[in-house]
Parts: structure tokens; sequence; C-alpha cells
């Protein structure tokens, strides 16, 4: 059974309980990070130049991910971070979620992508990190130093910092519902197992790539190139993922199959659980 990217957009909270009501009825989605690292990274092979890195963690050590204080939906990694060579505050964070570790599957779709290529939700770039949440109300990710975002053209000396985060907003699961078509009695029939109260446990995968230099105009040519391929194909559906050959060929896939362009990254491992309450 297929699951709609809801499920995979709620990974971000280690071990933590959120109770969604539909119709009366409590579902409680249960979330446990397994562990988080940087990307592999090698100066004689990597086709990326690696700018930033952030430091790896688990359940028992490291960084842990965590809930923003008064921010619904945000969510930060600290701990330390490496910056390797000079790295300018004009970036850009894509966010790339699987629902397997098999590289062969494609990522989940970007939700309400804007025409300019930014934004949605799902596996999204969102452009003008620099800017602060409030400035960019479809910003879901950004780089903070001391607490606050950091500022279009301000500059990172090389260097270990600990006052560093990464975070990340995500909309709340009624709007996500609403955003994918999908009724109350469909997420029921999709969460729920044969015994009707628990559905097994699903893995969740995501990738964090961050861009020092403008990417949008790749994803405006593949938004294009997309739209006219599914006009080509009318078995395919609307919401159906793209043949893995067609989908890494286009602009902005290619230069992730072929891990280039980007200066950071970051990998993120856990496990999910929906239970019903009733």
């Amino acid at each position: 059974m297929d699951i709609p990217p809801l499920i995979f957009l709620l990974f971000l909270v280690p071990k933590l309980s959120v109770q969604l009501t539909i119709d009366d009825e409590e579902f409680g989605l249960n979330l446990q990070l397994i562990k988080h690292q940087p990307c592999p990274f090698k100066n004689d092979k990597s086709k990326w130049d690696r700018k930033l890195e952030f430091e790896a963690g688990n359940e028992q050590e490291g960084p842990k991910l965590v809930q923003r204080p008064n921010e619904p939906n945000c969510y930060s990694i600290g701990g330390k971070v490496t910056v390797f060579s000079e790295f300018k505050g004009e970036f850009s964070i894509y966010l790339e979620l699987r629902s397997s570790a098999n590289k062969k599957q494609v990522p989940e779709p970007c939700h309400n992508r804007k025409d300019d290529g930014c934004g949605g939700f799902g596996s999204c770039l969102y452009c003008d990190a620099c800017q602060t949440l409030e400035e960019n109300r479809g910003l879901k990710a950004q780089l903070l130093v001391d607490g606050k975002s950091i500022s279009c053209g301000q500059e990172l000396s090389p260097g270990t910092y600990e006052n560093m985060e990464l975070v990340f907003c995500l909309p709340n699961a009624e709007e996500m519902l609403k955003s994918q078509g999908l009724t109350k009695e469909t997420f029921k029939s999709l969460i729920q197992t044969e015994d009707g109260t628990n559905l097994r446990s699903l893995g969740v995968f995501a990738t964090i790539y961050v861009f020092d230099r403008d990417v949008r105009k790749l994803v405006q040519t593949q938004q294009k190139v997309e739209t006219v391929y599914r006009k080509t194909k009318r078995t395919l559906f609307k919401d159906e993922p793209l043949p893995p050959d067609v989908y890494w060929s286009l602009p902005f896939n290619s230069v992730i199959k072929e891990q280039k362009m980007f200066v950071a990254c970051h990998k993120i491992f856990g496990n999910m659980q929906i239970r019903s309450n009733k």
C-alpha cells in the first residue's frame, strides 16, 4: 500500500507522540529517530563542494532533533557545525523525502510548489532561505546562528560553530490532507491494518541539500518538461510518479542523482507508527 507524503512529512521529531483527530476519532503518531549523519565526502572523488557539515547523532548520543518552542510544526538540529570554506548567506535548501532506502525509487513529489520552482511540501526546494520565516511564509527550512536567521549577504568564516541550527517548519496534518485531496475516510483506510488498530512501522528517509547558488531555474525548466511529458502520456495519472529513467533525467533531479553543485548534505533516518486510540 502506498502511503501519501502526509505520513513522511511528520518524521522530524524523535520519540514524539502527535495526536490527530478525525471525526472524533484520535490517531497517535509515534515517531522515533534512528540516526542522522552527514553525507559521505571524498576530496578526490566527490563532485560537490563541501562547505558545511553538521555533526552526526542518534538516539543515544550526538545532537537530537528538537521541537521549536512556540513555533508549531517547527523543528531543529544543532550540535557542532564545521564550516570548511567561506559560506555566504544567499542559499537554498532542498529537502528530499523517501519511503524507502532504495535509491532506485523516486522520492516523494513536491506538493503546492510555486511557479518560480520554490516552496511547497514533500521533496521541495526552499529558495531565499536567508529570509526569516516571518518574511517568507512559504519558507519551510532555514539556517540559524545564535537563534537568528543567517541574513542575506552575511558570511561565515571557516571554523567550528556550536551556535548553528538547521530548522524545518511543516504544515499541519489538516492542511496536508486538504492539499493532497485525501478525504477523512481515505486517510483512515490507509492507516488501518486488518485488526483495525495499528499500522506497521514505516521507515522514513530524508536528505537535506544546501545550495549556495540559485538553482531555481533548473526546477522551473524541470516543471515545464514534466508538464509536456505528462500531456503526451495520457495513461499517466496526475499524481502518479514519473518512471525512474525520466525522473532522473530532468534538469534539477539529475543534479541530485549525480551528487553535484550543493555545498552541504545531511541524511536522516527514522521509524514511525500510527495507532488508532479508539
